[in-house]
């Protein structure tokens, strides 16, 4: 089931976007606000009576519309003795409320002035706590695109073995993009506009133009409006690893992610984005690359070649084999529809709390795992991060 917070800030979404051309991205995957819908074949999951028997309930279901456990929608509720539990203004008086009831029910705004100070150690994060914050991430993506509505794949062949370079798969991964209403958006089309700043081959220094460096904190400046950018510098701050100012975190994730560094011959060659986001070529060989807009728009503009799917996984990742020019990547994964800021906040949550290795945690029901990996210089730059 998502997290209290995860569904607190999906019911804002249901309610504020929903007149919104991508309204229908995120909201389908919870029951909140939804208990006994009628039947909607778009919809990812199901809040309706039958869905028990058909096997398609969203993963909340028992809890929001069957037992009642949970405060998300229900607050102010007029007293009903079947309720398991209740929200109404007087369940403290009487010790009746439910688990989430101060979560969703009781203000939690805090004043700037009044908000606790930093820790002087970060402060360790549990498995649970990534689990939750993931959940938030995800439920919270508003900008998220939904596959069958905003884009269309076409699977094609399946890659038993990525060491064979043969292109099975004759036509495009990507079959259908609602370019108007997905790459419109101001973090999508900011994001776009870095894509063709870098030089493919590693080795070859990286002259950033003052342009380029615009470019890079039009996208910061973007991302950073966002639910998704403010809940995970909430939860990073809160455990004290990243600065508690909002300017200086921002110059902190321009460092991870612009920052330049060297992979080949001493050389600036290379930063985070242009590894996870872009990709690269090295020793013959396509590294990183690991965002499905990115894929898109090279396939379509021919620069990419896909070759087949070695997996495609709930809650919403894939693993493709392709060719770029005439080098092979022979296992690329990705989101399928997550918006830039999302990658971006999950990347660097993984990388700032489980650097060098695998981050395990439970998002939207199904276990995940992302691995990071962070470059020599103390660890101030991000090498790599893929699910």
């Amino acid at each position: 089931m998502a997290s209290r917070q995860g569904l607190a800030l999906l019911l804002l979404v249901l309610t504020t976007l929903s007149g919104c051309t991508m309204g229908t991205f995120r909201a389908t995957a919870s029951c909140v606000g939804r208990c006994g819908e009628q039947y909607n074949n778009a919809n990812r999951c199901h809040c309706n009576d039958e869905c028990s028997q058909y096997g398609n309930c969203c993963s909340d279901y028992n809890a929001i519309c069957v037992l009642q456990v949970s405060c998300a929608s229900r607050c102010g509720e007029t007293y009903d003795t079947s309720n398991t539990c209740h929200c109404n203004d007087r369940c403290q008086e009487f010790n009746n409320c439910c688990d989430d009831y101060n979560a969703f029910c009781v203000p939690t705004t805090v004043p700037p002035t009044t908000l606790p100070p930093v820790p002087s150690s970060p402060l360790p994060v549990t498995s649970a706590e990534l689990s939750s914050i993931a959940d938030d991430l995800w439920f919270g993506d508003v900008n998220f695109a939904t596959e069958g509505v905003d884009f269309t794949l076409n699977l094609q062949s399946y890659v038993s073995n990525t060491a064979v370079h043969t292109d099975s798969s004759s036509s495009r991964l990507f079959s259908y993009m609602n370019e108007n209403g997905v790459l419109s958006s101001p973090t999508y089309s900011t994001f776009v506009a870095i894509l063709n700043n870098y030089i493919a081959q590693t080795g070859n220094t990286e002259q950033v133009t003052s342009a380029e460096s615009a470019e890079n904190e039009a996208f910061l400046s973007e991302i950073m409006k966002t639910p998704v950018m403010a809940k995970v510098h909430d939860f990073l701050r809160w455990k004290g690893i990243v600065p508690y100012n909002e300017d200086d975190f921002k110059a902190r994730l321009s460092e991870i992610w612009f920052g330049r560094y060297s992979r080949q011959n001493g050389k600036l060659d290379t930063s985070g984005f242009e590894h996870v986001f872009v990709g690269e070529v090295k020793n013959g060989q396509v590294t990183g690359m690991h965002s499905w807009v990115r894929f898109y728009l090279a396939e379509k503009s021919g620069v990419f070649d896909y070759s087949g799917y070695v997996y495609k996984k709930q809650p919403g990742t894939i693993g493709v084999q392709f060719r770029w020019g005439s080098v092979w990547k022979n296992l690329g994964g990705f989101f399928l529809g997550t918006s830039p800021e999302f990658d971006v906040a999950i990347y660097t949550l993984c990388f700032l709390t489980r650097p060098n290795g695998q981050c395990q945690f439970n998002m939207a029901g199904q276990q995940m795992r992302i691995i990071t990996y962070s470059w020599l210089d103390r660890g101030r730059y991000l090498a790599s991060a893929y699910p």
